[in-house]
């Protein structure tokens, strides 16, 4: 019997409350109060449910029928296939383990079928495919909007440096009525600060997302966004991502954690009283907004200067495609230019991760499949022509006959990327591979393209199986009209891996016009792109592809900027290696030839006659001529001793009494061995790179020649009636030196060729294509660095030009920089002002500062690289072979260098895009009527008149005595130079007044106040 309280009630345990269920409610007990603490849902709320789930069950039973009508009707649910189970005799589906990833293909080994299931899933993911593909289209139609909002607001606020954001303010530029605004909540997340549920004001006619950009934030949906974040910290973030691939998901579980540590309460959903926010999402779209914004930015760039492809090009990596003068080829065959290309296939997407289809205009730099189509065709038609091509070392690769398609990584839609660099490792050109492997008609597509912006350059291609590609171009008549451009060879680790006939023709080791390129550029850009590999598998397809463009611009920015050390480490080491050749060659030139007869013979014969070895002696210290006398006595007796043993062994006899299948059985024995040794030949070059040494002063391998405790065989035991030799194994066969016996052919010939016997001639060889490419390399660095010194004179004087042709647009009135109504747009400026991307701007004006931040920003990237070539590439400059034209590049480059550095020393100089001051545009004084001059040349000259420069101007003549008979015409002239005298004076005091305007706003500027703090 239970023990009871005094009061009758049942006594509780001690560790009841321990023990309790879940739903229970356990009454604590104090002094002063009773409190209730509740442990799940209670019994009310959980009728209320049920209730509800009553309710809702014959409606969701209404539904199921008609989905399985629909089914029938459509033929994918039979009559005869309806489900006759019981639910309780239904096996249960086995449980993945949390984080593990379930294939949908792997799932049908363990669910049963279910018709209707099917079509349900079936449903539903075209239902999410739309909603995903009309937020596509919602975020397309905002394109133009947002990247104008974006530059003018960047302009406005100096790239948000003195951003100070007020919600309480309607729109700017709103003409709606009071009843068209409404409020609405939206969390604001900040680098230091955060808003939980801020009320801002929105209207019909400025879109939410334009709304949110004027004061500083994206929205993180295309309508009625309910969370935004800040566009420096967008920023930031990508900034980290470029320099450490950071994952989403990382740093906004770092930036929520510090977030937290800064505010009282934590940000929750909405309705919610405990549950977080989840921001990676949200943040993933804000990231794929600003992708975008930068890459329409750029088009806007190149669009509003009206950038050739060579510019483009040149853009990517000036030391290849910058300006080319006064270059001199030691052959018309060198290529101007050479290309690196290979495949890769762990940037590899999974099909389940998403189901979107970028479409043609989507792909942001990477080569469309449009634009590869006319290839897949052509080479498909050239299928019969392509019969019999087997190059030797085709087997070894599998890109030489890749049939890996979409079965060979069935859980992926992407398989990997093809890629071409140039040989300062820039990447070019990149092509998404789809459900496919490294096909021939990418490397043919790259070509195409590549060679289409460039008809008049000599282009080499190295490529891991370049034997194999040019065979198929050739032998398939690709790229006909321009075959004779093109060079072909192997990049260097891979070449190694060739057959050594391959090796002797491809390897730009060892053919002229490579230099020191070593085309493994794609080997240390796949290495850097590798951090991206495991997000993007998992990421959106056309996220995967803009995260690869966005990391390749940051890879080539790297590059550029790192153009003067690379340079001048390039330069060091050919000038190392040609040193080092030279040095070696100059040994063996001294050393005797050993592959020609000399005045030498063995030691034991010299010992054996010391008259000859005194005569011998003497002709080595002999004039040439009686050098030459000897050499031919002793070729003649040579010759004599060689026909005696001709003569005993009877070669012809030997031939003569064999029939005739004796006599074929020798040819191909003969022809075997030939070819056995050719082989040989080969294994050993291309072992030679294994057994060199690698250390400093080493560069043979030591090996025992005698071994004490093998006793040396008897020849006349082991040979006593001539016994055929031994049959040899293929190691010993490996283990034969060059010259050894065996290879000689005393009844045919005599292979004793000395590239193949002559240590001393092979390393010759080797060194001598050394220091052919040394200087082939020190003439190609020269070329590349006046190149590039070349492309950054002429890119900052064409944006200095463009910002004072937007500047001469401008007067200051009342303050305030106006444009005059009735103003004509120069020529120049009618791109970038009339653009797409800037017609949703409604003013002259803020065109003209969206445009303006484009080319400011350029300018700060172009002023930076300047600064950080000139240590280095004024050395490379003076330290390679003079070109034509040095005597003005020079001096240019020096100016550039001396303005610049005036600007910085007088603190005019900012690295903030938008904070533009007039000393950057004017280096050489404020004169900006004198850009205008170039400009109106259609004006009338009368107008003319009137925009001269302000150093031109000089004061007007007094005037002089005149007739009574012209008087009046006269006094009318008087009083029309009066006039233009006092409007020029009037243009002096209002561009001295503007300078002096500009100069108090550079000096005055208010302190960074924080953002959010209001």
């Amino acid at each position: 019997m239970a023990d009871r309280t005094p009061r009758g009630r049942t006594r509780r345990p001690r560790n009841a409350n321990a023990a309790a269920p879940l739903n229970t409610r356990r009454i604590i007990r104090t002094n002063t109060r009773i409190i209730t603490v509740s442990r799940g849902q209670s019994r009310r709320a959980r009728n209320a449910q049920l209730r509800r789930t009553e309710q809702q069950e014959p409606t969701e039973r209404a539904r199921q029928a008609a989905a399985r009508q629909l089914g029938q009707r459509l033929g994918i649910i039979l009559e005869q296939t309806q489900d006759q189970y019981e639910p309780e005799q239904r096996h249960q589906a086995p449980q993945p383990l949390l984080g593990s990833f379930v294939d949908l293909e792997d799932r049908d080994e363990w669910v049963d079928e279910n018709p209707i299931a099917d079509h349900a899933e079936y449903f539903r993911l075209q239902r999410h495919a739309a909603k995903r593909e009309e937020a596509a289209r919602k975020w397309a139609a905002l394109d133009k909007e947002v990247v104008s909002a974006y530059l003018l607001y960047r302009d406005i606020s100096q790239n948000w440096t003195s951003w100070k954001p007020d919600f309480s303010e309607k729109p700017k530029g709103c003409t709606c009525t009071l009843a068209d605004i409404s409020h609405r909540k939206v969390d604001l997340v900040d680098l230091f600060e955060r808003v939980r549920g801020g009320s801002i004001k929105f209207c019909k006619c400025t879109p939410d997302v334009v709304r949110l950009i004027q004061e500083g934030f994206f929205a993180c949906s295309a309508d009625k966004p309910r969370t935004a974040f800040s566009i420096r910290l967008v920023q930031y973030h990508h900034h980290l991502w470029q320099a450490s691939a950071v994952a989403t998901s990382a740093f906004i579980k770092s930036l929520t954690s510090f977030l937290d540590s800064c505010n009282r309460q934590p940000l929750l959903i909405r309705g919610s009283k405990h549950k977080r926010r989840e921001l990676r999402v949200p943040f993933s779209h804000c990231i794929d907004l600003y992708l975008r914004i930068l890459t329409n930015s750029k088009k806007l760039f190149e669009d509003g200067l009206r950038l050739s492809p060579i510019d483009k090009w040149a853009n990517k990596c000036p030391r290849c495609f910058g300006p080319i003068q006064n270059e001199v080829k030691q052959n018309p065959a060198e290529p101007d230019v050479n290309l690196n290309m290979d495949g890769n296939f762990q940037q590899r997407h999974y099909c389940h991760a998403s189901k979107d289809c970028p479409r043609n205009d989507q792909y942001p730099a990477l080569l469309p499949p449009s634009k590869i189509a006319s290839d897949i065709e052509q080479l498909t038609a050239t299928e019969d022509a392509a019969t019999g091509i087997n190059p030797p070392c085709s087997e070894m690769h599998k890109a030489a006959d890749d049939t890996r398609n979409g079965t060979t990584w069935d859980k992926c839609d992407d398989n990997g990327l093809f890629a071409s660099t140039c040989r300062h490792d820039v990447p070019l050109m990149l092509i998404n591979i789809y459900k496919t492997g490294e096909k021939l008609y990418y490397p043919i597509s790259i070509l195409r393209n590549f060679l289409a912006d460039f008809p008049n350059h000599k282009v080499g291609v190295l490529y891991d199986i370049g034997c194999h590609l040019e065979a198929h171009i050739t032998k398939r008549n690709l790229l006909s009209d321009r075959i004779s451009d093109l060079r072909f060879g192997t990049s260097v680790f891979h070449s190694y891996v060739h057959e050594w006939s391959c090796q002797v023709k491809y390897n730009p080791r060892f053919n002229d016009w490579w230099g020191l390129t070593d085309g493994e550029g794609l080997e240390r850009f796949w290495s850097f792109m590798s951090p991206l590999v495991s997000n993007l598998r998992v990421s959106t397809r056309l996220h995967r592809l803009t995260s690869i463009q966005a990391r390749a611009e940051y890879y080539t920015d790297q590059l550029t900027a790192s153009t003067g050390e690379w340079l001048a480490k390039k330069l060091v080491d050919c000038t190392e290696i040609n040193r080092s050749a030279s040095s070696i060659l100059n040994q063996l030139h001294n050393l005797a030839n050993r592959t020609t007869p000399q005045p030498q013979l063995h030691k034991s014969i010299l010992r054996q006659d010391p008259m000859r070895s005194e005569q011998l002696s003497d002709n080595a210290n002999a004039t040439t001529v009686e050098q030459g006398i000897a050499r031919a006595a002793e070729c003649r007796d040579i010759a004599d001793r060689l026909s005696r043993h001709r003569i005993t062994i009877g070669p012809h006899a030997l031939i003569d009494n064999l029939d005739r299948n004796q006599s074929e059985l020798l040819w191909k024995a003969w022809y075997s061995k030939i070819d056995v040794r050719q082989k040989y030949l080969a294994l050993a070059e291309e072992k030679q790179p294994l057994l060199q040494a690698c250390r400093p002063g080493e560069h043979t391998t030591l090996g025992i020649s005698w071994n004490p405790g093998e006793p040396a065989p008897n020849p006349v035991s082991a040979c006593p009636t001539r016994h055929a030799p031994p049959t040899m194994s293929y190691d010993e066969l490996l283990r034969l030196q060059p010259d050894d016996p065996f290879w000689n052919d005393g009844l045919f010939t005599n292979g004793n060729e000395p590239w193949a016997i002559d240590i001393n001639t092979q390393r010759g060889i080797r060194f001598l294509a050394s220091l052919k490419r040394s200087r082939e390399e020190h003439r190609r660095i020269g070329w590349e660095a006046r190149r590039a010194m070349r492309w950054a004179i002429v890119q900052r004087n064409q944006l200095l030009k463009t910002l004072r042709l937007i500047d001469g647009l401008q007067v200051l009135e009342g303050g305030v920089l106006q444009v005059v109504e009735g103003t004509i747009i120069p020529p120049d400026l009618e791109p970038l002002l009339s653009h797409e991307y800037l017609s949703p701007l409604g003013s002259l004006v803020e065109k003209m500062k969206a445009g303006k931040m484009v080319v400011h920003e350029k300018l700060i990237e172009i002023t930076k690289l300047l600064i950080e070539w000139d240590a280095k590439i004024v050395g490379v400059f003076e330290e390679t072979p003079p070109q034509t034209g040095d005597d003005l590049l020079l001096p240019e480059w020096q100016e550039q260098i001396a303005q610049i550095m005036q600007t910085m020393q007088d603190n005019t100089f900012s690295n903030i895009p938008g904070d533009l001051h007039f000393q950057v545009v004017y280096p050489t004084g404020f004169d900006p009527d004198e850009e205008r001059n170039d400009n109106d040349d259609n004006e009338d000259d009368s107008d003319q008149g009137e925009d001269q420069s302000i150093e031109a101007i000089d004061p007007p003549p007094a005037p002089q005595p005149h007739t009574n008979d012209n008087s009046e015409s006269e006094s009318d002239e008087d009083e029309d130079e009066d006039d233009d005298y006092i409007e020029i004076a009037e243009n002096i005091m209002l561009q001295a007044m503007q300078h002096l305007i500009l100069n108090n706003l550079a000096a005055g500027t208010s302190p960074r106040a924080n953002p959010l703090s209001t």
